[in-house]
């Protein structure tokens, strides 16, 4: 009999805080290196959001793992053998480019910011891969649902992507930042992001097959329906279409978003316990 892991509520947020982390990352890097001017507060607030999101997951996985000294381990040598240990040294070297940027990114001098750009590329691709990993790591396990789920890392990326947009926008409304160009920059690469992460998801569903009952007709089928594919993608979707511009979804549309982001987190963990 296969043991299920012990993977609860510290993991579910390890997972969300991490997707964040790495789509908010991502949409600093591209507004870094390819916006204009007028794009640099999205940047400056996607790298510093990154960080503290980054060092948040850290703890959440040390806490995981009871004991200190076992993250200490992992980091002291690198097993590509091991998921855990890759996870973590990802993790570290995300965290590393993260700072970095966060640095650079109040500096004016044009050498830093052409070095801040640099970083920010290579910064990326860890930032796709800790939020793709998770997916990757659940789809390795030989425990149904997830051992059929061929495309979960690929959904965790686009779902990375939609929620560190999301936090981004939302944190530039709040901030009072929500009438540039840049803002509406972001919320246009929201909108694609929902889609592709729409799609993904159907594509994923079509490929599990019979093993997807657990999320779509189980316990958790009222959350997977309404949580994430209801209130977390299709309505902030349709409000962001159909009514661009105002200033009453604003807030709305990316907090559904960042709960729809949470709850494919949560039933996707949860569900190996049905």
């Amino acid at each position: 009999m296969l043991k299920t892991p012990g993977w609860e509520m510290m993991i579910v947020w390890y997972f969300f805080l991490g997707g964040i982390a790495g789509g908010a990352y991502f949409t600093a890097a591209v507004a870094d290196n390819f916006g204009s001017a007028r794009d640099g507060r999205v940047a400056r607030v996607g790298y510093l959001l990154s960080l503290p999101l980054v060092a948040i997951c850290g703890v959440l996985l040390i806490l995981d793992l009871g004991v200190p000294m076992r993250f200490l381990n992992m980091m002291r040598a690198f097993k590509f053998w091991d998921p855990m240990s890759i996870g973590a040294w990802a993790l570290g070297v995300f965290g590393l480019f993260a700072v970095v940027s966060s640095v650079l990114s109040f500096s004016t001098s044009e050498p830093r910011i052409a070095l801040r750009r640099k970083i920010g590329l290579v910064g990326i691709l860890f930032g796709f891969f800790l939020a793709s990993y998770t997916g990757v790591l659940l789809s390795a396990t030989a425990l149904p649902p997830w051992n059929g789920g061929r495309l979960m890392g690929a959904l965790f990326l686009a779902s990375g992507a939609s929620t560190g947009m999301a936090a981004i926008s939302l944190i530039l409304f709040l901030t009072g930042a929500s009438a540039g160009d840049g803002w509406d920059r972001v919320k246009r690469a929201d909108r694609f992001a929902m889609v592709f992460e729409l799609v993904v998801l159907a594509l994923f569903l079509f490929v599990l097959g019979s093993a997807g009952a657990p999320l779509v007709s189980g316990h958790l089928a009222p959350l997977f329906w309404g949580g994430l594919v209801v209130a977390g993608l299709i309505i902030p979707l349709v409000l962001e279409l159909s009514l661009h511009g105002a200033r009453a979804t604003a807030a709305i549309s990316p907090v559904l978003v960042l709960v729809g982001g949470f709850v494919l987190r949560y039933v996707m963990v949860m569900s190996v316990h049905t």
